[in-house]
């Protein structure tokens, strides 16, 4: 099951990945301290939402200097927070040829449901065991370290984490003045991941952060309304939500569960997620961007800012928490049904336009 190569790939890739290495490359650099959040006006948080290209890196001190210049563009645009993609520290495994293509195969055949569940967990549990300890460490050294050098908020969509509760979907905040970062563990788990023994989460965090409080979501929890709706029981005004790629409904392409959560539940959303050309799986444009209440937005439409769909970029833009508790719908307290509706159809005019056109495929078919 497996090959020599990949056992020597996770051996070379673990010298390649040392915590050591990594604060020397960065102790190298002549990283600029920000000084954004030594005093943040409530009324003008910035946030920056990555858009990467899912593409190999050369090695670790590449893998750095990358993650440096997309941090470099968001302190020029003013912002307060950087929200880099789900499995971003992922992209280290790239450094290591075996140790990409056995990652890759593993999520293909996932994907394709080419192989047995059994055969699955055994791979997975091969993967957590060779390469999850040292590409945790080095990640979360990594981000740690560039958090407190520029003393800025840097999110991470996590990785698959081992510890003696179970094996975690996790995602990171990290904070110029803590010494450990803040988690959240997926709560909602896929069929697959259960399959693979992964834990859910069971409880949603929200963190008081000098830009507001704010939680952080993991990979596709994002897609679930309760999350939301806990997060902002809990105080959230900002929620980030750090992806893969674009999430979508059946037959309704459009659909983004950040945009339109920002309007159920009256709060600020950001999403990072990848774009990719081809180089390690097939083609798909990102969908980052960052959202609010549509009162809150310039268009009237909810986006506040959204990169183009195949290009990676660094979106930020302004968002003004206080006024949250300013923004009262006063249509939502008349239960007229007609009234509701036809709103509805106002404000997301092409998405059940969309909706419409599926339920009259799926008709045809049944």
């Amino acid at each position: 099951m497996f090959s020599l190569k990949s056992i020597a790939a996770a051996y070379r890739l673990s010298a390649r990945l040392e915590p050591e290495k990594c604060e020397q490359v960065i102790a190298s650099l002549k990283i600029k301290r920000s000084t954004v959040l030594d005093y943040v006006y409530p009324n003008n948080v910035k946030l920056a939402a990555v858009q990467m290209q899912l593409a190999p890196c050369r090695d670790m001190p590449a893998f750095i200097q990358d993650c440096c210049r997309i941090i470099d563009t968001a302190i020029k645009s003013g912002a307060h927070l950087v929200l880099f993609p789900h499995l971003t520290g992922a992209l280290l495994l790239s450094t290591e040829k075996n140790a990409q293509a056995f990652a890759v195969r593993f999520i293909q055949d996932a994907a394709a449901g080419k192989a047995s569940s059994a055969s699955l967990k055994q791979r997975f549990d091969w993967m957590m065991d060779k390469f999850s300890d040292f590409l945790f460490d080095c990640t979360y050294n990594i981000f740690l370290l560039l958090a407190h050098k520029y003393s800025l908020y840097i999110a991470v969509g996590g990785l698959y984490i081992a510890s003696t509760d179970g094996i975690f979907c996790r995602s990171y905040l990290f904070s110029p003045d803590q010494p450990e970062a803040f988690f959240q563990d997926k709560i909602q788990l896929s069929p697959l991941e259960r399959q693979l023994g992964v834990s859910a989460g069971n409880e949603m965090k929200v963190f008081d952060l000098k830009i507001g409080k704010t939680a952080i979501l993991a990979e596709t929890d994002s897609l679930y309304y309760e999350c939301f709706k806990t997060a902002r029981a809990l105080g959230a005004d900002i929620v980030l939500c750090p992806s893969l790629k674009g999430e979508a409904l059946p037959g309704c392409p459009d659909y983004n569960p950040a945009l339109q959560h920002a309007q159920h539940f009256n709060l600020y959303t950001a999403r990072s997620c990848f774009c990719s050309s081809g180089e390690i799986f097939s083609k798909f444009p990102g969908a980052s961007g960052i959202y609010a209440p549509l009162m809150l937005s310039k268009d009237l439409d909810g986006v506040v800012a959204a990169a183009e769909p195949e290009r990676p970029s660094v979106t930020a833009a302004r968002i003004d928490p206080p006024k949250l508790t300013e923004n009262i719908d006063v249509y939502s307290l008349n239960a007229g049904t007609g009234l509701c509706e036809t709103l509805a159809n106002s404000l997301y005019p092409q998405f059940f336009q969309q909706l419409a056109c599926a339920r009259e495929t799926a008709g045809r078919k049944k």
